[in-house]
């Protein structure tokens, strides 16, 4: 009788072990699943789908709040700082010479946003891409997403992201 409660008593413990095991094996491989999830790379689609999402915001804002200096440089200081990838964000008006860019950058005397190929590719597509390319300061590997604002259809102006592609270079 001893024997066959110690032989029952294994048995129990080997299954219990087992059903341990198991269950540990799956809580890893659970826990290393949603750790991938957690650090999956962002596709370049996704990116730029997503700097899109963001030119739509800034064009309501642009529209919706006074066309001001301060107001234009609030809302794109705003944008430049909540996300860390973004190099610049720009507004270049229509109706004007004006050229808004945060960070503020120097540009040469007569500098016409209007003229520029993104400027031009905006009016006539929803969104403009550029093609990847080297920015000659930084050295970082970006792309340009613009969109032109039309209030009425009356052409507002152009709004344009820099955008710093990770893991290019």
């Amino acid at each position: 009788m001893k024997k066959f409660i110690i032989i029952i008593s294994i048995i129990i413990l080997s299954l219990n072990l087992a059903a341990c095991k198991t269950t540990i094996k799956a809580g890893v491989v659970k826990n290393n699943e949603d750790r991938k999830k957690d650090t999956k790379e962002i596709s370049y689609e996704d990116e730029l789908d997503d700097m899109k999402k963001r030119l739509d915001v800034l064009a309501e804002k642009l529209i919706s709040e006074k066309n001001d200096k301060d107001s234009i440089n609030n809302i794109l200081k705003g944008l430049k700082e909540e996300e860390q990838n973004i190099d610049a964000v720009y507004f270049a008006k229509e109706d004007t010479i004006e050229f808004f860019t945060y960070p503020e950058a120097e540009l040469p005397e007569g500098y016409d946003a209007r003229e520029r190929p993104w400027y031009n590719q905006s009016k006539e597509l929803e969104y403009y891409v550029s093609e990847p390319y080297k920015d000659i300061v930084t050295n970082n590997s970006m792309v340009t997403v613009t969109k032109a604002i039309y209030i009425n259809e009356k052409l507002l102006g152009v709004i344009g992201i820099d955008l710093i592609m990770k893991g290019c270079k």
